[in-house]
């Protein structure tokens, strides 16, 4: 179909059908096929500014085209619209400026801030000249308030795009042209406001409240300087008193529309706060504004206490209020940190802070702002005790993981702390003297709230007053009696307070004897048969436990004989709960304390914890793709489990197993798991038990690394370490030609390849030749795919450190030591030198730190001169004396048994993360990756089975025997004096 005028209408009608049919499907295709097609954009366009044509179509026609615009307008995309269409739409762009439809212009606004976006000031230099010349003349001349509303909303739009580039001469050009732009919207601002002053037509403040909204995104964001803005500083003092103004008269003039034009000021001082602090603060008006979201939260604190979220006025602007006072308090107290453009006004804003400090933050007023807060923003609202009684697990869960910059009790929480942070000389004595006075008797639900109130401050303080208390003592006085008190079920409300300070102070200051009571208080507030113990306690209690038990003074002896009861009553809990994050709050818990009580957990409790995991994964099937977070908890208690189960690992096999097919297989559908799935496939190789043969389906699973070392690079250690653990279990398995294409892919990422995954890398490089060296199919695999090559390069290459260098020679002195005459064939295959290669070898030697690395290398090196040195292949001759002079130096530091072995060559693995399994506690036995590890060492490892003095002594009489004494002597005598004293004794 060709496209033109009426065939672009007509496929826009069928789409905009009612019903679903093909015919609607075979017109949304021809769409998608017009798109790239010359002049399709301005058709649309031709389309949504006809009034005549109907309201759907137009619709559609206006969505099609900004979804055009932001697909191609850009020059540089595939298909982008020519310049001259671009041209022809730009001209008619305001031709609906007088449609009466709001949604129509929304849309077109959005259409067109994308356009300035692009073509701003290249394409369209005058945009703003324009407009505001338009809005003078709908405004003074024509009295077009519908033309001046729409472009009123347009202006919007393009302020709020351009302001967002951060990349181009946009925002610099909008900085320019602010200053023309200011005064027009103030002028207008100014009219509309009194014309509604005196008409109370709400149309009126609607069009003067679009004014506020682009002075509200201007301000900020067009002007470095603000406070030099003489236009900006009369505006920002007018709208302070007509703030104060329609603050008053809210009740009398109520409604939507009003009370987002208050709003709108509050936002204005934010960001201006937010963007330009030193502005705001040398503005003549801030400690008016301040003073005046003050008296607001003084005034409306009972509004805000009782307000709910059908009726949030007066709590939108408390928090704002109280984001006003965070910033400026911050701001105060850290003297003013000033930019490179404000260092002219450094005085001006000493000066500034300095009456901020003496007029308006007066240790007086922080003492009243505090009891403020305490008496009326930190008490739980009617509404919260309304969603706790009805919702309480919905509303756990917001009070849990709720943003505090949107809510007034969390918001009033942080500003307090910011206060007791900053003021501490000021506040420490008032809060200890209001929390001893506030412990009032729990006889009713309003001395219960005051009382949590008043607990909330302790907690909120912590960190100020932890020098000034003993909280252990207060703790078994006051609060564990406190939160086992049950005479009113209201008591409910102090249990949580409990918690929460517990998981506060935990790491403040609280002693081993008092975590073993805390830990019997949260068993008596999980315990089910409490009626008090609602859902609120019993997750508050859970979180509560997660962070006690999270903390870094920890006893996992003290724990464990509280161990198998939180199990059970957790297990117990999860069964209660309805929704996803609850679940989680309590899988979160448990999987820590698998981790942080492993080794003590014992097999029982272990089990009781793996049969929950296969039917929560079920019913998480049962809800679709909305509880894969539900999963990923699962996994992750699912690893722990095989981790604390060690030697027993099999016995969560019936389910591992299925869940790493279905979590790392690319088709499946939980394939978005993959993460997770492979931490819980490497952990079940890691623990698998020596004594059990690898199952099939494990090694099947093989299969699966090629595409997880393609598609997951952002977790290529965990890959990698997966590939390490199968060629300790199988190692046979790489001597398949299809291993080719794993090598090859390593070869890519060597060059640039992260430390973490580098370390992984060479400990299973080392594994494999420890293995596979004379092997020559896995000769043949490491040549051909590339990874020898890398590897000599990556060392050849001066842009790699020495140390990491020095790590792949640790690699290739495995192949030297078994076989140096293939080293130096693969080398001279990949056209590799072989002299600079061992020259440079040599030189990084003294860069190893371990004795075990050293001796790696020196058995190559010694392998290499025994190969080379009698027919000089290579410039051999040339490097024996520093090869000789090293392993001397080297035997004086180690003391050697007769079979080659040392206690210095017990650590310092190259497979460095080996020991990782008892990170947290040395006791915990070792997995059966150290046990297998340690195995191929013993039986591999030539560090611990040569010893290096006598392997010399073999080496100089075979060389000495090839060479003739004469040559022999000729190429010791260029060795420095040390190497030949210790040759003559090595010779005696």
């Amino acid at each position: 179909m060709s496209l033109t005028f009426d065939s672009l209408l007509g496929v826009l009608n069928i789409v905009d059908g009612p019903e679903r049919s093909q015919l609607q499907q075979d017109a949304e295709k021809q769409l998608k096929a017009w798109e790239t097609e010359r002049g399709f954009h301005y058709l649309l366009q031709d389309i949504y500014i006809k009034e005549e044509i109907p309201l759907r179509t137009r619709w559609m026609a206006i969505i099609c085209f900004k979804n055009g615009i932001e697909k191609y307008w850009r020059s540089s995309r595939v298909n982008a619209i020519s310049k001259e269409e671009k041209a022809q739409i730009r001209a008619r762009l305001f031709y609906v400026i007088e449609d009466k439809n709001n949604q129509l212009t929304i849309q077109n606004a959005h259409a067109i801030a994308r356009i300035v976006r692009f073509d701003f000031p290249s394409e369209w230099p005058n945009l703003f000249d324009e407009i505001t010349k338009s809005l003078e003349d709908y405004v003074f001349v024509k009295g077009n308030l519908v033309a001046t509303n729409n472009l009123l909303i347009i202006l919007n739009q393009i302020i709020k795009h351009v302001s967002m580039v951060r990349i181009g001469r946009a925002r610099q050009a909008l900085q320019s042209k602010a200053p023309i732009v200011l005064p027009v919207l103030v002028k207008l601002y100014l009219k509309f406001y009194q014309m509604w002053s005196s008409s109370l037509d709400m149309t009126l403040l609607e069009i003067c409240y679009l004014c506020l909204k682009n002075l509200r995104r201007l301000i900020p964001e067009g002007f470095e300087q603000p406070h030099k803005s003489q236009d900006i500083v009369e505006f920002m003092k007018l709208s302070i008193t007509h703030l104060r103004d329609l603050v008053t008269q809210h009740e009398k003039y109520a409604s939507d529309m009003m009370e987002k034009f208050i709003k709108c000021y509050s936002k204005l001082y934010v960001s201006l706060i937010d963007s330009k602090q030193t502005s705001f603060t040398l503005m003549p008006c801030s400690q008016e504004i301040i003073s005046t979201f003050m008296a607001l939260l003084q005034t409306k604190a009972e509004a805000v206490y009782n307000s709910s979220e059908d009726n949030d006025f007066w709590e939108v602007l408390a928090v704002k209020g109280f984001l006003i006072m965070k910033r400026m308090v911050a701001y105060i107290f850290k003297g003013g940190a000033i930019t490179l453009k404000d260092r002219g006004d450094k005085d001006e804003v000493r000066n500034a802070i300095n009456l901020l400090k003496t007029q308006l933050f007066t240790p007086q007023v922080i003492i009243e702002l505090c009891d403020l807060i305490i008496n009326w923003y930190l008490r739980l609202k009617p509404s919260d005790l309304e969603g706790w009684l009805l919702e309480p697990e919905e509303w756990t869960n917001e009070e849990l993981s709720s943003s505090w910059e949107y809510q007034v009790r969390p918001c009033a929480e942080n500003f307090f702390q910011d206060l007791i942070k900053y003021f501490k000389d000021d506040l420490s004595e008032f809060i200890l003297n209001r929390i001893s006075t506030g412990l009032s008797n729990n006889d009713s639900i309003d001395k219960i709230l005051i009382k949590d109130s008043t607990f909330c401050i302790f907690q909120l303080s912590a960190h100020s007053i932890a020098d000034k208390v003993n909280f252990n003592q207060l703790l078994n006085q006051i609060f564990i009696p406190e939160g086992l008190r049950n005479d009113m079920v209201e008591n409910k409300i102090i249990k949580r307070r409990m918690c929460l300070i517990i998981s506060t102070w935990i790491d403040i200051d609280c002693s081993r004897e008092s975590r073993v009571e805390i830990y019997k208080l949260f068993i008596d507030f999980l315990n089910p048969e409490n009626r008090i113990n609602d859902k609120v306690v019993k997750l508050t209690a859970v979180q509560s436990l997660r962070n006690v038990v999270n903390d870094w003074n920890f006893v996992k002896e003290d724990f464990q004989p509280f161990l198998p009861q939180f199990v059970n009553l957790s297990i117990a809990m999860l069964k209660d709960m309805s929704f996803t994050e609850s679940k989680l709050y309590i899988l979160d818990t448990l999987a820590t304390l698998i981790e942080r009580c492993n080794p003590l957990v014992d097999q029982a409790t272990l089990m009781s914890i793996l049969q929950i995991v296969p039917e929560y994964w079920d019913k998480s099937n049962e809800h679709g793709s909305e509880d894969s977070i539900l999963k990923t908890s699962l996994l992750r208690v699912l690893r722990n489990l095989v981790v604390a189960l060690n030697i027993n690992s099999a016995e969560t096999h019936f389910i591992t197993i299925p869940l790493i097919r279905s979590c790392c297989t690319k088709s499946s559908e939980n394939y978005l798991l993959a993460e997770d799935g492979y931490d819980l496939w490497l952990a079940t190789l890691q623990y698998y038990p020596t004594n059990l043969p690898l199952k099939p389906e494990l090694l099947e699973f093989f299969d699966l690394i090629q595409p997880a070392l393609m598609d997951s690079t952002e977790i290529l250690t965990t890959i990698i370490s997966i590939v390490r653990s199968y060629a300790l279990l199988v190692p046979e398995a790489f001597q398949s030609p299809y291993r080719r294409e794993t090598f090859q892919v390593l070869s890519g990422y060597l060059p640039a390849m992260r430390d973490d995954a580098f370390e992984a890398f060479i400990s299973l490089m080392d594994i494999l030749l420890l293995l596979q060296s004379t092997n020559s199919q896995f000769i043949t695999n490491l040549v051909d795919s590339g990874l020898m090559h890398a590897m000599a390069n990556y060392v050849l290459d001066e842009n790699h450190s020495i140390v990491l260098a020095n790590k792949v020679l640790l690699v290739i002195s495995r192949l030297a030591t078994r076989n140096p005459e293939m080293l130096c064939s693969m080398l001279d295959h990949l056209s590799v030198n072989v002299h600079d290669f061992l020259e440079k070898w040599v030189s990084y030697y003294k860069n190893n730190g371990s004795p075990r690395n050293k001796k790696v290398n020196l058995l190559a090196l010694v392998s290499l001169m025994n190969y080379g040195a009698a027919k000089d292949l290579y410039g051999m001759q040339l490097l024996v004396g520093e090869i000789f002079r090293r392993s001397f130096l080297f035997l004086e530091e180690v003391n050697e048994t007769d079979t080659g072995n040392c206690p210095a060559y017990e650590s310092d693995y190259i497979y460095t993360d080996i020991d990782n399994y008892a990170y947290s506690d040395p006791d915990i036995a070792p997995h059966g990756e150290k046990l297998r590890y340690l195995v191929l060492l013993e039986s591999q490892d030539p560090v611990l089975s040569t010893n290096l003095e006598s392997l010399l002594k073999v080496e100089v009489a075979n060389m000495r025997q090839a060479m003739g004494d004469a040559g022999f002597s000729a190429m010791i005598s260029r060795c420095d004096q040390y190497t030949c004293e210790k040759m003559q004794l090595l010779l005696q």
